[in-house]
């Protein structure tokens, strides 16, 4: 019974870490660019993800020769669809000509009627003739005698005409051969339909396979790869998964040197188990409040455990340093650790108003972690830190003398200094590719792709509606704003817009006009010597046509997009043009471009950080107060996050690097931690008791800083943009805080600064 007594909270406390464990194996684990984005800007970037072209597979294909590179895109094309990568658009057919005919009724609009009614005037049809009299002696004489049987008014070229618009003014391709080319040839690409989900990962890795495979066959100077959604997929999940092992293998290293250099006994180990304890049960927990949990608050775990070790630390060195029993230590200590644990808790409650879902995500899981950790060190591990286990270790350690004064404020006005030259000088990164986690081979290729597909010129309309046909609807509205309309609003339409152009049709093809224009036909054909039968098969169409035959352009080009239940858009490509952009009004109608994309990221981002930092300095300034209850001893403490903060910023300036916009989330908790380590000496040196002062030993804020560093600083190893940004951050903004906190808060403590 004394046993379970004894170790009855730790052995729950282990049962609940089995139970994360397992709860986090089996929960969903995901990685979502709308994750990473403020609220006021994730219906654009959804839509951005949303577009036909973010849904294809990109296949491109380098060779020395045009040649060359021309068939190994075919051989890679056909190989793609015997495997069933991808799935081939209608393909041309010997219908085809009728096909596109049996579109034009539920197309035809007052200006394809007066576009259809020059077609069929007598000298039209003279020159239509005239011209399938001179292909049939050409190369093309094959497709002439087809397409002059079905179509001998050339009525398709009217369809075609407003497919040709689509894209235009926005960039100019090199079309050859069914491929995508460079001026030169030697560079082509294809768009195909992926068979699977762009999300899906197994898939992604069984075509990089395929890829990596097919490029070990292809001769000297070749290549071929793939760019598009699943891309991104592959590398996000790759490189997050490879910033986990190599995150935790480097923190556990470190926080492996830092027990042999202040700890060195058995007992000690249990401070640096805590984290297994605590960071499954949090992941857990906060997979079950969002329903899945991010890649990058797994990788934020790391720093959880840099933080989460700090109360044990204080707990230990404070036991080891103090002839007072364990219980009566803890509890004289007691209000540095609710301080230390409030004010790290304020900077992630802070997070929690940010409208970023990763930020949210980050806040609940660290302070679930915190909690328990802080319930763990106070409550559970003080039984195993008694004095007998430090018996043989009572002798004091040497203290770390702090700067002489004089020096302690040249040092701190040169911080100072440093910090405003770097933020003057300071570059922030706006780039929407830093919110993907990319490898630089990802970045080459990318780059190539868009040699071949040029965007800068290009934007998004949206005509949104809760259903198709109300998406339908609207994006025929906005083609009424438009000078020479939307080429989409032409070939996609409405029911209500299909119907009234049925009965167009009926009307304009009375008996009396097909007889006048049978007529003209007869003449036309008769003076190039045509057999007045040869025409037999548009007629019979004609005849025949209904609704029900009417050729679905989508099987060709599906503009309109599901985006949820409840939400279906028409997606226009347009000029990146003030005209386009005056168009959109946030609701039925949106514009999207990447340049005023990248513009209101930066713009919702730095207004979130700013929101973020001011709550945390204010839940913080309350909380040291009211630990001080004195205007000075509180402004006191926040002398470490400022000048932490200013070398940190004249850091990244002199070295040149971007800060990039979400490592921001770093600044709230810098302030968090720079205040605990100013709240460990400040309660130590205003106590006038020798006993008391032994309770807060140099090395346990030495060895808590380190191995917050170890926790927080090693995401400096990771690929990923934004957990190497805040592991770069701690790196230098902590390890400031830390060496003011020790050199330099002790002398203008003493002097009374």
């Amino acid at each position: 019974m004394s046993i379970w007594r004894r170790h009855g909270k730790l052995t729950g406390f282990v049962a609940f870490m089995l139970v994360g464990i397992v709860g986090v194996w089996c929960g969903s684990v995901e990685e979502n660019i709308l994750a990473l984005v403020p609220q006021s800007i994730k219906q654009s970037v959804s839509l951005f993800e949303h577009s036909p072209l973010s849904q294809k597979l990109i296949v491109i294909t380098q060779a020395p020769s045009q040649e060359q590179a021309q068939e190994i895109a075919e051989s890679v094309r056909e190989e793609l669809s015997q495997a069933g990568f991808i799935k081939f658009p209608a393909q041309p057919t010997d219908n085809l000509v009728l096909n596109v005919l049996s579109a034009l009724p539920g197309l035809f609009s007052p200006q394809i009627q007066q576009e259809t009614e020059e077609k069929i005037s007598l000298p039209v049809i003279t020159r239509q003739i005239a011209n399938y009299y001179e292909e049939l002696f050409s190369f093309q004489s094959i497709f002439t005698v087809q397409k002059m049987a079905q179509d001998p008014f050339n009525l398709t070229e009217i369809v075609l005409n407003k497919w040709r618009e689509i894209g235009q003014g926005v960039q100019s391709l090199n079309y050859t051969n069914g491929f995508l080319s460079n001026e030169h040839g030697n560079e082509v690409a294809a768009l195909y339909d992926a068979a699977t989900a762009v999300s899906d990962i197994k898939a992604a890795q069984k075509l990089q396979q395929f890829f990596t495979q097919r490029q070990a066959t292809l001769p000297p100077g070749a290549r071929t790869f793939f760019v598009g959604g699943m891309r991104y997929t592959l590398e996000n999940v790759s490189l997050i998964k490879r910033d986990l092992f190599v995150v935790s293998v480097t923190g556990i290293i470190c926080l492996l040197f830092i027990f042999i250099c202040f700890f060195r006994t058995k007992r000690a180990l249990l401070v640096y188990l805590l984290p297994l304890l605590v960071l499954p049960p949090a992941a857990w927990m906060t997979q079950l409040i969002f329903g899945h949990i991010s890649g990058i608050t797994l990788g934020f775990g790391s720093v959880v455990v840099g933080l989460s070790v700090d109360y044990a630390i204080y707990i230990y060195f404070a036991l080891q340093q103090t002839k007072i029993e364990a219980k009566s230590a803890v509890s004289k200590i007691s209000k540095h650790l609710w301080c230390n644990f409030l004010t790290s808790g304020m900077c992630f409650i802070a997070l929690l108003f940010s409208s970023i879902e990763v930020f949210r995500q980050i806040a609940v899981f660290a302070l679930i972690a915190l909690s328990l950790a802080f319930f763990i060190s106070v409550r559970v591990l003080p039984g195993y830190f008694r004095i007998s286990a430090f018996s043989g270790m009572k002798t004091r350690q040497p203290e770390i003398n702090s700067l002489p004064f004089r020096w302690a404020v040249w040092v701190s006005i040169l911080l100072l200094a440093f910090g405003i030259w770097g933020i003057t000088h300071l570059s922030v990164s706006a780039d929407l590719n830093d919110l993907n986690s990319t490898s630089p081979a990802f970045v080459k290729d990318k780059q190539i792709a868009e040699r071949l597909f040029p965007s800068n010129r290009g934007a998004l309309l949206f005509a949104l509606g809760k259903t198709p046909e109300e998406a339908l609807v609207n994006n025929e509205l906005v083609s009424l704003k438009v000078p020479h309309g939307l080429p989409l609003a032409t070939l996609f339409v409405s029911a209500k817009t299909r119907e009234g152009n049925w009965n167009r049709w009926k009307k304009f093809w009375d008996s009396s006009r097909q007889n006048a224009v049978q007529l003209s036909l007869q003449t036309a054909a008769q003076q190039k010597g045509f057999n007045t039968q040869a025409f037999a098969p548009f007629w019979t169409w004609l005849q025949n046509v209904s609704e029900i035959s009417s050729f679905d352009f989508s099987a060709w080009y599906n503009p309109l997009v599901k985006i949820s239940n409840t939400l279906y858009g028409v997606v226009n490509i347009v000029p990146n043009e003030v005209t386009y952009a005056q168009l959109a009004d946030g609701k039925q109608t949106v514009f999207i471009s990447g340049s005023a994309l990248q513009t209101n990221l930066v713009r919702s981002v730095k207004k979130e950080a700013i929101t973020v930092v001011c709550l945390a300095l204010l839940l913080n300034l309350i909380a040291v107060w009211l630990l001080f209850r004195n205007v000075k001893e509180t402004l006191l403490c926040f002398i470490p996050v400022l000048l932490g903060g200013s070398f940190l910023f004249g850091f990244l300036a002199l070295c040149k690097i971007q800060l990039n916009l979400f490592g921001l989330i770093f600044l709230p908790l810098l302030i968090g931690l720079g205040l605990d380590y100013a709240i460990f000496q400040l309660i130590k040196y205003r106590s006038r008791q020798e006993e008391f002062m032994r309770l807060y030993p140099a090395r346990a804020l030495l060895a808590a800083g380190l191995s917050t560093l170890a926790g927080f600083g090693v995401l400096v190893c990771a690929k990923h943009a934004v957990l190497f940004m805040m592991g770069i951050c701690a790196l230098v903004g902590i390890g400031g805080t830390v060496l003011v906190s020790l050199f330099i808060l002790p002398s203008l403590w003493k002097h009374g600064v």
